[in-house]
């Protein structure tokens, strides 16, 4: 499957990590809702283009989960930061974790990889 991506596309990737106090479950259900979250916002007609949630493969800077999505456009991104399911995620997570934000325009497509 090929994504199509224009000059206005932007990649959206998000670092979170978990306090010392979250429990197995926080663990859990954040992942899980992290991982709905893309859909429950709207997906392709919402303009999410790509959504994937999951554990970080490299923990030394102790990042745990590694959500990584596509907006067809910045409005899109800002529809979906004020979503009403974002921001009940976001708002039970800020109990526990904490996370870094990273947003870039791309112009090209993907297809097979980012490189092909």
């Amino acid at each position: 499957m090929a994504i199509v991506l224009s000059p206005k596309s932007l990649v959206h990737v998000v670092l979170i990590s978990f306090r010392k106090g979250a429990s197995p479950d926080d663990r859990q259900w954040a992942s899980s809702a992290l991982q709905r979250l893309g859909k429950a916002c709207g997906g392709e007609s919402a303009g999410i283009l790509f959504w994937q949630v999951s554990d970080n493969l490299d923990q030394r800077k102790n990042w745990h989960l590694v959500e990584f999505a596509i907006f067809r456009e910045n409005e899109a991104l800002q529809q979906f930061r004020i979503h009403p399911a974002h921001v009940e995620v976001s708002e039970r997570l800020r109990a526990f974790a904490d996370w870094a934000i990273g947003d870039f325009e791309t112009a090209s497509s993907v297809d097979g990889g980012l490189l092909g």
